[in-house]
C-alpha cells in the first residue's frame, strides 16, 4: 500500500488540539519512508553563497516572520528536490536533485544532482582551482590558508630576541631555571620595604 501526501510549509494551520502531540509535519516525517522536499533553486544558490563565507542563511516564507499574502518571485524556471529515503534498517539516504533547466542546459530537460549543477560547480570549480594552486606551492590540499613562512619572514624571526635566552642557553635544558631580571628604578615600581615583611 502506498500513501502520497503532499504539505506546504508556507500554510500556516490551525493549532492542534492536543498540547503535548507532535506537531503534524513531525508526525509525517516520522511515519514517512521517503520524503521529496521542493526548494527553490535560486534560494538554495543563496544559502550556499551565505555558507562559503560564513553568514547566516536568508530566511523565506513563514520563516520571516511577516504577514501577508506569499507571492511568487519568478524564479521557478528550475527546481530543487531533496529526497530522503528510509530503509528497513532505518538508515536515510539524502539525495539533492535539480528538475528542469530544458534548453539552458544543451537542451537536457530532466533531473541532474545538485553538485553537478553549472552554478552550483562555480564556487566549487573556485575552491579546487585556489586548493590546486597551494598544493602546487607546498603540498597541503583543503587548506584555505597559508601554512608556510617566506625566506624573509624565517630571517626576520630568526632575528626576534626572545626574553631570557641567556638563562636558556646557560644551564641548557633542565639545567637551573633561573629567571635574569634587573629592576629598573625609573620604570619598575619597587618597593624595598615590601620584600622585608
Amino acid at each position: 500500500m502506498a500513501l502520497l501526501g503532499v504539505y506546504h510549509l508556507d500554510q500556516p494551520i490551525p493549532s492542534s488540539s492536543s498540547q503535548t502531540g507532535p506537531q503534524p509535519l513531525t508526525l509525517l516525517r516520522y511515519l514517512s519512508t521517503t520524503l521529496l522536499t521542493t526548494h527553490s533553486l535560486p534560494h538554495i544558490l543563496l544559502q550556499k553563497r551565505h555558507k562559503d563565507v560564513s553568514l547566516p542563511p536568508p530566511v523565506w516564507g513563514l520563516d520571516e516572520g511577516v504577514e501577508g499574502v506569499l507571492v511568487g518571485l519568478g524564479s521557478n524556471a528550475e527546481m530543487v528536490v531533496e529526497m530522503e529515503y528510509r530503509r528497513k534498517s532505518g538508515r536515510a539516504v539524502v539525495e539533492w536533485f535539480v528538475i528542469g533547466g530544458g534548453e539552458k542546459e544543451g537542451g537536457k530537460d530532466g533531473v541532474i544532482l545538485l553538485e553537478d549543477h553549472p552554478l552550483w560547480r562555480v564556487s566549487e570549480k573556485v575552491r579546487i582551482e585556489d586548493s590546486g594552486e597551494r598544493e602546487g606551492n607546498d603540498g597541503i590540499d583543503g587548506v584555505t590558508f597559508e601554512l608556510g613562512i617566506t625566506e624573509r619572514q624565517r630571517r626576520v624571526r630568526e632575528g626576534v630576541q626572545l626574553p631570557y635566552m641567556d638563562a636558556q642557553r646557560e644551564g641548557g635544558i633542565g639545567g637551573g631555571g633561573a629567571i635574569l631580571f634587573t629592576p629598573e628604578k625609573e620604570v619598575d615600581d619597587f618597593d624595598e620595604e615590601e620584600d622585608e615583611i
